[in-house]
């Protein structure tokens, strides 16, 4: 057992006992240092408790924002949709596209001008017409022209039957007066679940109220009396919550006999506020455990003193017995001692003091005085990691801070990382006694708290409150200058979804860490990654005077980012696009600035995505455009006002016509004929190809079974089909339907497609096959090309891609390669068919090279299914007259 040395205490002369003072002296100044110590432990923990408090309030804080947020950003998608669109307004068309839908999202809803909800995503489709006339959310806008988000009371839909609360905003008609007003409802329990992720200890509570105090969520200690939809009006919370207070208090009004410590924290830009609170009583448990142990303690001491007191004159031995015990005891105290005499001499020290220092043993049983203790620990590094003030020495710092003995409460971070709090009491003979304790685990906890609040938790990078700071920061710094750009690039993930959809959200969760890590890996540590939704990321450049630095860095991440990852052993490949806005140019606030990126980013992912775009005022033009086609496209399939056009493909080796390729075409009853790469793109990155995809392969299948019996019909299948779920399904109704007998039905993949997922999309493949249809590769020879993924499946057939069929004759090389391709195919007994074929010499020089069929202009150009028997007849004619 460690000694503990108290000379000028336990080495006591005979004259020295000769009188009851010292002993009596020496029993208050022990009860008045528990009393004093009590009290400092009672004030850190609630001090303690509070900084918690309001860490964790910072934190759901920024949950509420960023969740708000995303939720708001679904609403401004859709009034811009509804306001861009010219005519009539398809709502239910609008309430089910996928750039609105969230998991935190559980209705979306359409109100007209009368408030009559004329579209819902919940319930019975379409959506019955429901009287919302009387909602909280209507009335307000319907009488306040101002442009806010309103978030209502909770309350349980009378689509969803379900509790939620509901963020709206009013979209105007062309005349500028109301036209209704947007919905996103949110279930409350998505808040109850981010709170129970955290551990805030027995006793805690979070309440999100409304500025009107009504509580819209709330979680933890179902004792408190915030429940949901309660009134809070007249509360202390209130009080704090008009009048913009942020920080800490004690509520001793809510739960009578049981007050708590809160702390209350309004949300930035939103008329709600955040509390946190636990209760006192659990808050103080620690302090008073210690208390019962320190009287125990010091009842102990109390009765020794007085024995050493009085029976000293009787027995020095009885003196030394019971000066053991007093060392024990100080021995098994959970906190470090210290006494200091005015001399500087240090008659008392424990030996959880020195294991806390890391002291030598032999400084129990002799300890240094307090100035050679300083300068041992200064010489060994121990304040390393202390800043001390200008002109301050370390003696003057950590020993008696005045003449009546003002001691401040601090904490000090040793070498090895642990941190230590230290009080000191003053004695009344100018010596002080001080107290070390560990507080490493509960400064590790509100640094915890702290990185949550501004990280996000999936890819540990920035979260959308520190990149708004930070935004705001840059842009308040040049206010005054005349020159100097920053610069904000939005990124979205290409083909995410389908990654969800085919893999698993785990699966998905894992790709956006992946992500994040690349940024990390290519970008300055000067530049903030943020993340700043589901799979959208934000870089902000600090310095961006060049463009061409920008560019740089826009097409790095595009290139980037655009290469296949491995996730769960399966090979995934996805794309980026980039949005750009310079600031201070093209916004004076943080929200211009992202709204000006993200408008940015969607003419990025309108030119084919895999791309960047800074941000133009021409933009909002371009992107009504693009949701103006987007909604006719959805009513042009809904009306079936699309239409097939076939194109022949020719047998080179018989000159005869085996079959046709159905191509999609739509003609616009005002724009006129929309080319099929324009409205293709909009359609996959609305959803709408999956009903266009089915629809086609329906009637290609449908206007097929009337040809001759050697015809077939080739169908192109898009990514997002492939990964459906139920293609293979689908594909053999339409056939029992049709009556299209299955050989003569060939679907065309993209090689590309291969790339992202090769062992699902091979077992996909060889569901098809067994429906006894034929299966070809199209563009082989572009892109991501390999002769593995031949021998992975055995398809029917490969398409020569146009690019080098127009460079047969001028470049020897194209030859080369297709012979190689024709050649490849044959030896796996598969066939080629060459596309864009337009030139005699190119007829001429793909049958010789062997290749089985082809199309092209010079063969036929794509017709609609009234002049399809016209070209068989055509072609039949050639045939005899050859014959």
């Amino acid at each position: 057992m460690p000694k503990l040395t108290m000379r000028p205490i336990l080495n006591l002369s005979i004259s020295w006992l000769s009188s009851t003072v010292p002993g009596a002296l020496l029993i208050v100044m022990l009860w008045a240092g528990i009393a004093v110590k009590y009290m400092d432990n009672r004030q850190s923990d609630i001090a303690g408790a509070q900084r918690d408090n309001e860490n964790f309030a910072l934190l759901f804080e920024e949950n509420v924002l960023r969740s708000i947020g995303e939720m708001d950003k679904a609403l401004l998608y859709l009034r811009r949709l509804i306001e861009s669109t010219n005519g009539p307004i398809d709502f239910h068309s609008a309430v089910g596209t996928t750039d609105i839908l969230s998991e935190l999202i559980v209705q979306v809803a359409i109100i007209d001008e009368r408030g009559i909800m004329r579209a819902s995503n919940v319930g019975p489709q379409p959506a019955p017409p429901t009287d919302l006339s009387d909602r909280e959310h209507f009335l307000f806008h319907l009488t306040n022209a101002s442009d806010r988000l309103f978030i209502s009371k909770p309350l349980i839909g009378r689509a969803s039957g379900k509790w939620s609360v509901q963020l709206t905003r009013r979209f105007k008609k062309p005349d500028g007066s109301l036209g209704g007003v947007v919905v996103a409802s949110f279930n409350p329990e998505h808040f109850t679940k981010f709170y129970g992720r955290i551990d805030l200890g027995l006793g805690a509570a979070f309440t999100l109220v409304g500025t009107d105090g009504v509580v819209r969520a709330t979680g933890g200690d179902t004792e408190t009396e915030h429940g949901l939809g309660k009134d809070l009006r007249g509360t202390e919370l209130m009080a704090r919550v008009g009048a913009g207070v942020n920080g800490s208090y004690v509520d001793a009004v809510s739960m009578p006999g049981a007050p708590r410590l809160s702390a209350v924290r309004r949300v930035a830009g939103h008329p709600l506020a955040v509390s946190v609170s636990v209760s006192k009583r659990a808050v103080l448990n620690d302090s008073q455990a210690n208390l019962l142990s320190t009287v125990f303690a010091g009842l102990g001491l109390s009765a020794m003193i007085a024995a050493v007191t009085w029976r000293a004159r009787k027995s020095e031995l009885t003196v030394k017995r019971n000066s053991r015990q007093l060392r024990l005891t100080l021995a098994h105290m959970s906190q470090g001692i210290m006494m200091v005499m005015q001399d500087m001499s240090i008659p008392v020290m424990n030996a959880k003091c020195a294991e806390l220092l890391d002291l030598p043993a032999k400084f129990i049983s002799a300890p240094p005085r307090f100035d050679e203790l300083m300068t041992y620990l200064e010489q060994r590094g121990e304040f390393s990691k202390t800043a001390l003030p200008d002109n301050l020495g370390l003696l003057e710092y950590y020993g008696p801070k005045d003449a009546v003995g003002q001691f401040e409460l601090y904490e000090r971070v040793r070498p090895d990382g642990t941190v230590l709090e230290v009080r000191s009491a003053r004695l009344d003979d100018g010596g002080f006694v001080r107290t070390f304790s560990d507080v490493t685990r509960r400064r590790h906890a509100q640094l915890e708290a702290n990185r949550l609040a501004s990280e996000d938790v999936l890819t540990g990078l920035a979260n959308r409150r520190v990149l708004s700071e930070t935004v705001d920061e840059l842009i308040a710094s040049h206010r005054n200058k005349a020159d100097g750009k920053f610069a904000i690039l939005c990124l979205d993930l290409d083909r995410f979804k389908a990654v969800n959809d085919t893999h698993g959200h785990a699966a998905g969760d894992r790709l956006l860490q992946a992500v994040a890590q690349r940024l990390r890996e290519m970008l300055r540590s000067s530049d903030v990654i943020a993340r700043i939704g589901g799979d959208e990321f934000a870089v902000l450049i600090a310095t961006a005077d060049q463009l061409s630095t920008v560019e740089a860095v826009a097409s790095r991440i595009v290139e980037a980012l655009s290469r296949p990852y491995e996730i769960d052993g399966h090979q995934i490949l996805i794309g980026a696009s980039v949005g750009i806005a310079l600031g201070p140019v093209d916004g004076e606030t943080t929200n211009d600035l992202l709204i000006a990126a993200d408008l940015a980013l969607y003419s990025a992912k309108a030119a084919g995505r895999g791309t960047y775009r800074f941000f133009d005022r021409k933009m909002n033009e371009e992107i009504k455009e693009r949701r103006q086609i987007e909604t006719d496209l959805r009513e042009a399939i809904s009306d079936g006002k699309l239409e097939l056009h076939y194109q022949p493909i020719i047998n080179l080796k018989r000159n005869t016509i085996s079959g046709f390729e159905a191509l999609a075409r739509w003609t616009h009853p005002v724009s006129g004929p929309i080319p099929p790469d324009k409205f293709i793109p909009i359609a996959e990155d609305s959803g709408l190809i999956l009903p266009l995809g089915e629809w086609a392969l329906q009637e290609a299948c449908r206007q097929a079974a009337k040809w001759p019996d050697e015809m077939s019909v080739a169908v192109n299948l898009s990514p997002l089909q492939f990964a459906s779920p139920g293609l293979a399904l689908m594909v053999e109704r339409i056939l029992e339907e049709t009556k299209l007998a299955p050989h003569r039905l060939e679907l065309e993949i993209t090689e590309g497609l291969l790339m992202r997922n090769t062992q699902a999309t091979i077992e996909t493949l060889h569901g098809l096959k067994k429906i006894g249809l034929r299966i070809a590769m199209d563009d082989f020879g572009t892109g991501y090309s390999s002769l593995s993924y031949l021998q992975s499946f055995p398809f029917d057939r490969i398409k020569v891609d146009r690019s080098f069929v127009a460079q047969l004759g001028e470049e020897r090389t194209s030859s080369t390669v297709v012979r190689a391709i024709v050649d490849i195919a044959a030896s796996r007994g598969m066939h080629t068919t060459a596309e864009g074929v337009e030139t005699e010499e190119q007829r001429a020089t793909l049958a010789g090279l062997g290749c089985d069929e082809a199309q092209g202009y010079l063969l036929g150009r794509p017709v609609p299914i009234a002049k399809v028997a016209a070209v068989i007849a055509m072609w039949k004619m050639r045939d005899q007259n050859a014959a």
